[in-house]
């Protein structure tokens, strides 16, 4: 029997010959296991015919009419057929349904997944890698049969042998991956599409070490993930611009200041690192952009090429926490890929996270190229160069079920469907803010409080769906504490569904008396079975995709109700995070929730925490550098290190990137000395590890040990004073 079904209204008298299951119009919940449908004259209405059009799936629609039936003209062209009730050419429709339902499924597979399909149906026996050959080898052993029956058959059949050529070559980019690449490329509107199968991480490193290498000036976003660290200063041994970013009082991310992007001050930069390439057309060979950071702030892409694209060969925008802004109409100038480019436009890269929230499996990434319109210019990466770094940062075993999925995402962004899920999705995200208005007294929604002097959430769903100033930062107002914004510079993402908590003054910035910090809202959510993506200071994160429903929604909102009313009556710990307290009874026992919310508020006051945030990432704070970050990797790698307590770390050149891990952004990089803010940000985080266990966040290029005193300690690998000349 085929997967998919047929529709049909209730009253078409044809008896219609198939295998397919027969459903009744009425049944449909949607339309994705459907195809083709069978109306009645009676439920031919425009807007039946409508609601299947706009599902933005091309399904067959038939009509069943009598002979005096007359069909309204502005319904016939969206039909496929029209039969007869009173004719005997039942068989002959029934060929006709059959033949359209099964080309309609077969066009619903993209290139590389069919070809899958089609290979696994022949039922080859392998005698090649993978080892495990199917299911054979597991189910040798009851915990391989566990694993075989958890996962199903079908993901061990889709881990092909790669000896076969049937299925093309993913490395060199041939046959159905080449295929499937051209059609993600169209459907984004890129250039050129190259599928990645272990993440942005290696995508950003594919895209750096294609286009820099020592000697090269990169104009380097502080925002920017610990992966173009890695790829262009460590790997590619480029001499980073670095730009610095900004945070909020809430501990949110945002984007860079405005002022930023000034050629003068970009150029006054270059005179302090090298001073023979200030007055050159274009110093940059790559400039490295957050497109939207973790938290939300969404570039205004135009904005950016137009102020920094005549100074760069090409623009990466690491788009890892979007993706999807071009199938939100009030979004398309965020959208690198929709710009209107030219021969003295920057080449654009555009690297994408589809396993955050487009549709991949975990660590599925993709890379889209849209450069044609500087391919005579000598600043040009032809394909086989570029490849030559994807091969770099390419396992030669793909495993091909992340590579379908990166096929079939593009399939379900495409004509017109993407736009579809996303506006769904912003819609919900909509009635969200809005139900936690009205419910919520502790938590708010992280927008604008009021558009044209009346609240935001008093305003049609619709309408905020399709108007930019309801996602808007307005430099001019303070609700959001970012500083530096400029006008129509940033968005705020419709698809983060951002929450702030009690303990900050909007209008200020300051620290209130009294605070619930974002953290143990954070926890009590997941010791109930609702995950967020991150928490930080006073604010909360959650990623809304079109996988989310009413249902999901309400399902959280009735959650926080829950956590604030535990906020209000005060709570033991016990009672509101067991896990947590089970785990550590000497130090919560007898802690009420508002007592470890306080205690760590004050933490946070004392040391002006939110404001050690800011001043990491201000260009006036930043660590002073002395060597290259690659040459602080070489000591690193060659033991020419001390590993020394954090603490005692002042005035010592950094051999490791150290950061707090989510959001994987690096405080203070390799060849940067220790001191000023990021030295006392990680001593105050030493500080919650040691006073409120299990609510310091994970830390990377840093490790936590206990002395011999029994306190908890931040490390770190320093280099040895006699490998340092500027020490």
């Amino acid at each position: 029997m085929y997967d998919f079904r047929i529709a049909i209204s209730e009253n078409v008298a044809i008896q219609f010959e198939t295998n397919r299951e027969i459903i009744s119009i009425n049944e449909i919940r949607d339309f994705s296991e459907i195809a083709a449908i069978v109306l009645s004259y009676e439920d031919l209405s425009m807007q039946r015919v409508s609601d299947i059009v706009k599902s933005g799936l091309d399904i067959p629609i038939f009509a069943v009419v009598k002979n005096k039936d007359e069909i309204d003209e502005s319904i016939l062209p969206s039909l496929t057929g029209v039969f007869s009730e009173c004719s005997k050419s039942a068989s002959s429709y029934s060929t006709q349904l059959e033949t359209f339902a099964k080309k309609y499924e077969d066009e619903l597979l993209p290139p590389f997944f069919k070809t899958l399909t089609q290979y696994i149906s022949k039922g080859n026996i392998t005698l090649a890698c993978p080892g495990h050959q199917g299911i054979d080898f597991l189910c040798k052993h009851p915990a391989g049969k566990k694993f075989t029956d958890f996962l199903g058959e079908n993901i061990f059949l889709a881990d092909v042998p790669h000896a076969d050529p049937i299925l093309g070559v993913v490395l060199t980019h041939e046959g159905a991956p080449d295929a499937a690449q051209q059609h993600a490329a169209k459907v984004f509107n890129s250039d050129k599409t190259y599928f990645v199968l272990n993440g942005t991480s290696a995508a950003n490193k594919v895209v750096t070490n294609a286009l820099l290498a020592p000697g090269d000036l990169v104009l380097f976003d502080r925002n920017n993930h610990k992966s173009c660290y890695h790829g262009a200063l460590i790997q590619a041994g480029a001499t980073p611009i670095y730009l610095e970013a900004a945070r909020n009082s809430f501990g949110l991310i945002g984007g860079i200041p405005e002022h930023c992007f000034d050629e003068g001050y970009l150029r006054q930069l270059i005179g302090k690192v090298s001073s023979d390439k200030v007055n050159i057309k274009r110093p940059f060979r790559l400039a490295i952009i957050q497109a939207g950071t973790y938290d939300g702030s969404v570039y205004n892409a135009r904005s950016v090429v137009d102020r920094i694209g005549h100074l760069c060969d090409y623009i990466l925008f690491d788009s890892a926490w979007v993706g999807y802004e071009q199938f939100i109409p009030f979004m398309k100038d965020c959208s690198p890929l929709l710009l209107d480019l030219n021969e003295n436009s920057p080449g654009i890269i555009v690297t994408q996270s589809v396993h955050k929230q487009q549709a991949g499996f975990s660590q599925t990434s993709q890379i889209h190229k849209k450069d044609e319109h500087i391919k005579l210019q000598s600043r040009y990466c032809e394909h086989r160069r570029f490849n030559h770094a994807f091969m770099l940062h390419a396992s030669t075993s793909p495993f091909y079920p992340l590579f379908a999925a990166l096929d079939i995402n593009a399939k379900i962004h495409s004509n017109g469907y993407g736009e579809k899920m996303w506006g769904e999705c912003v819609r919900i995200g909509i009635e969200a803010r809005k139900l936690i208005f009205s419910s919520c007294k502790l938590v708010k929604p992280f927008v604008p409080p009021c558009v044209d002097n009346k609240p935001w959430q008093s305003y049609d769903t619709n309408t905020i769906a399709s108007d930019s100033r309801f996602f808007s930062f307005d430099p001019d107002e303070k609700w959001h504490t970012f500083e530096g914004y400029g006008k129509s510079q940033y968005l705020l993402d419709p698809c983060k569904l951002l929450l702030t908590t009690p303990g900050i003054d909007s209008e200020t910035g300051q620290y209130e008396k009294l605070g619930v910090p974002a953290i143990f809202l954070a926890n009590y959510l997941r010791e109930n079975g609702v995950i967020p993506e991150k928490s930080e200071l006073n604010s909360i994160v959650f990623l809304l995709t079109p996988a989310v429903n009413n249902a999901k929604i309400q399902h959280l909102i009735s959650k926080i109700i829950q956590f604030e009313k535990h906020v209000e009556q005060d709570s033991m710990i016990s009672e509101v995070l067991p896990a947590i307290y089970n785990s550590n009874i000497s130090q919560y026992r007898g802690y009420t929730i508002g007592r470890l919310c306080q205690e760590m508020h004050d933490i946070y006051a004392s040391y002006n925490i939110q404001y050690l945030q800011q001043k990491i990432f201000k260009e006036r704070h930043f660590p002073r550098i002395v060597i290259t970050p690659h040459a602080a990797n070489v000591q690193l790698i060659r033991g020419h290190v001390d590993f020394i307590p954090i603490a005692q770390a002042k005035g010592r050149i950094a051999a490791e990137e150290a950061l707090p891990y989510p959001p994987g952004i690096v405080s203070i990089a390799p060849g940067e000395i220790w001191d000023g803010a990021v030295l006392d940000y990680f001593l105050v985080l030493e500080e919650l590890i040691n006073k409120l266990p299990c609510f310091a966040p994970e830390m990377q290029g840093v490790y936590v040990d206990t002395d011999i005193n029994g306190r908890k300690r931040i490390y770190g690998y320093v280099i040895r004073k006699a490998y340092c000349k500027f020490d």
